[in-house]
């Protein structure tokens, strides 16, 4: 009984040491992308968007993209994607009168899932008095493109919807 206890008081600290090195490179497997904000776009009438929950959106290519999205009109100088070098990610809320805030809090690539984390804040000013019309807030992003076979949506630390990619693409 004692040489198994000295066994294993021999082997704690090394395999302390292990785990830790594991974790550690699992915490590094993450690859943080940079975004950028796309201003100008509304949401076509026929999106088609889930009742009640947020839906995501990811386009490759522009048709699809142009198919989801219109360019507004009271915009001046809309950014617009390159689909060659960059794939765009959509998050669009139900229609509502009192529409929330979005922030991108974190977007991170890893063990090719692409997990887009948000932000959600109710407007404090429109819960007062909303507005006349229903709109539907959303947030737009370009990345740099990615291979990837999910796209996860966390919203406030919550996992809202996961997208598996096609085989037809």
């Amino acid at each position: 009984m004692s040489s198994l206890s000295s066994f294993t008081r021999r082997l704690r600290a090394p395999l302390f040491i292990a785990i830790g090195l594991f974790s550690s490179l699992l915490v590094f497997a993450q690859v943080n992308l940079n975004y950028r904000l796309l201003t100008g776009y509304l949401l076509s009438t026929d999106a088609p968007v889930a009742k009640g929950k947020p839906t995501l959106f990811v386009f490759e290519q522009s048709d699809t993209f142009n198919q989801v999205f219109q360019s507004s009109g009271s915009v001046r100088k809309r950014d617009v994607p390159n689909f060659d070098k960059e794939m765009a990610i959509g998050i669009a809320l139900p229609s509502t009168k009192t529409p929330a805030k979005l922030s991108v809090s974190r977007l991170f690539v890893q063990d090719s899932t692409l997990t887009v984390r948000y932000i959600r804040v109710a407007d404090t000013t429109l819960v007062k008095s909303p507005l006349s019309e229903a709109t539907n807030p959303m947030l737009l992003i370009i990345i740099p493109k990615q291979t990837v076979l999910k796209t996860k949506l966390v919203e406030n630390g919550k996992v809202i919807q996961t997208i598996k990619k096609r085989e037809d693409q």
